[in-house]
């Protein structure tokens, strides 16, 4: 990839979904990026997707889905890698400076902050893939690590152009093990104390899965936590409740009343177990993410109309949301890749659609709130007219007839063109758009006619009349 001026994301849709990830940034102006997917494997399980599934199933977005209308970073706004794992590092402390100068692309990251990329897993760092790495695309690939279950095992956040946001179990024995890690904030866990080796009398928990927190965090509702998994079962568990790191009064419940002044402040959560003659476990801090002031929906849906033919416009036409303020945003997308600059309620189809799915994503967004996100699709791919040429001459005997079909933007063209020499008539398949037929013949002049019948890209054309005169 070739920066400046490109940028990625995951894109969450209604109405069709693109699972494409490719990982570019913004370091200029936009020009058009060539995109290429992240490939699951056996060894990555997705734990999540979408913002809102994701903090309703207990994994945390960091307020990403709210915020993600800004760049941080100079990396384009949005569903983009380098634009959340920027947000993340933000959040962590840090300026909205890109901290080295020259390409932003993910496939960089780790090879511009060499200083502090190391093969150490830890949380809270970048995870890193460089180009073409462990099933990244030219552009690479950047995830925020948010545990490290062991030296062979990684969770990480993520956000990818054309996809989503994503909860993601990664192990080294998958061959989707990052690059390396990129030690912004975090820094090495120091080097723990031997823990004495318990005596026949002392009983410990082992905690053996996380609490999941069952509903949005938006204000004026309850949510509710698990107390994730223990062996052995504990005979009480207890839930600590923090906004900003602050203790949320002594409620010890799993249940938790999102009141006014919680929004826009982050919430944690951290699990008590207890039990007669076992040591007392407090489970480490599970961020949720802030407390939103609502979320956007849409009350009648947005339309898309328009004719999917080269030149001809495609036009969005805006629903309604149930909060009246929202703000309109638009991304066209070809073949569930954002197309740079297309951010406007009308788009004109160009060559490059030629042969393409065009789509738009419509979102209504206000601050603090979840955004609502429709994305609607053309009913066909683009098609692009046929421009047919005819070309004859003679031998002596036979007659000779050459025909070429070209189409702006889709080469070569495909199908088969009908040919009539007075008489005589035959279907020819074109190769590489042109079609050649030669036929024995008396002397003569013979009327001379052609038909594209037509592709699924490029429609059947009128028939070109012309003329041979077999010696």
């Amino acid at each position: 990839m070739r920066t400046p001026g490109r940028a990625a994301r995951w894109g969450s849709t209604t109405a069709a979904s693109a699972m494409l990830a490719s990982y570019l940034v913004l370091a200029g102006p936009a020009s058009a990026p060539m995109l290429e997917p992240f490939l699951p494997s056996a060894g990555t399980t997705y734990l999540c997707s979408g913002y809102a599934a994701c903090v309703a199933a207990g994994y945390s977005d960091a307020g990403y889905g709210a915020a993600n209308g800004a760049m941080y970073w100079r990396m384009y706004s949005g569903h983009n890698c380098t634009n959340y794992a920027a947000y993340r590092m933000i959040r962590a402390g840090m300026p909205n400076v890109r901290p080295w100068t020259g390409d932003g692309n993910a496939s960089e990251w780790g090879k511009f902050m060499a200083s502090i990329t190391d093969q150490t897993p830890n949380a809270g760092a970048i995870a890193w893939w460089g180009k073409y790495s462990n099933g990244a695309g030219s552009a690479g690939h950047v995830a925020y690590v948010e545990r490290v279950v062991s030296a062979d095992e990684i969770v990480v956040s993520e956000d990818s152009w054309g996809g989503t946001f994503h909860w993601r179990s990664i192990t080294r024995a998958s061959g989707r093990w990052p690059t390396g890690f990129i030690h912004f904030v975090d820094r090495p866990a120091p080097t723990p104390t031997p823990t004495p080796t318990p005596t026949p009398t002392e009983k410990v928990f082992a905690q053996t899965a996380n609490p999941v927190v069952a509903a949005p965090l938006v204000v004026n509702t309850t949510v509710t936590a698990t107390a994730g998994g223990w062996s052995p079962t504990p005979a009480e568990n207890r839930w600590r409740w923090f906004a900003d790191g602050v203790r949320i009064g002594d409620i010890v419940t799993p249940d938790l009343a999102l009141t006014p002044d919680l929004v826009g402040k982050t919430l944690s959560m951290r699990v008590v177990a207890k039990s007669d003659g076992y040591t007392t476990y407090v489970s480490p801090f599970y961020e949720l993410g802030p407390v939103l002031a609502g979320m956007v929906h849409a009350t009648a849906p947005a339309t898309l109309s328009g004719t999917p033919a080269l030149g001809q416009v495609l036009t969005a036409t805006l629903g309604t949301y149930d909060q009246p303020d929202a703000v309109p945003a638009y991304q066209w997308l070809r073949d569930g890749v954002a197309i740079p600059g297309a951010t406007a309620a009308t788009y004109q189809l160009a060559a490059d659609d030629v042969g393409t799915s065009v789509s738009v994503q419509v979102s209504g967004t206000k601050a603090q709130f979840a955004p609502a996100v429709e994305t609607l699709t053309a009913q066909a791919a683009v098609t692009s007219p046929a421009l047919v040429t005819l070309k004859t001459r003679s031998a002596p005997g036979r007659a000779i007839v050459r025909v070429r079909v070209t189409a702006v933007g889709k080469l070569p063209v495909t199908g088969k063109v009908l040919v009539r020499i007075g008489s005589w008539q035959r279907e020819v398949r074109l190769s590489d758009g042109i079609a050649k037929v030669t036929v024995p013949m008396a002397r003569g002049t013979r009327k001379v006619r052609v038909r594209y019948l037509g592709s699924a890209v490029v429609p059947a054309a009128p028939k070109v009349v012309g003329r041979v005169d077999v010696r």
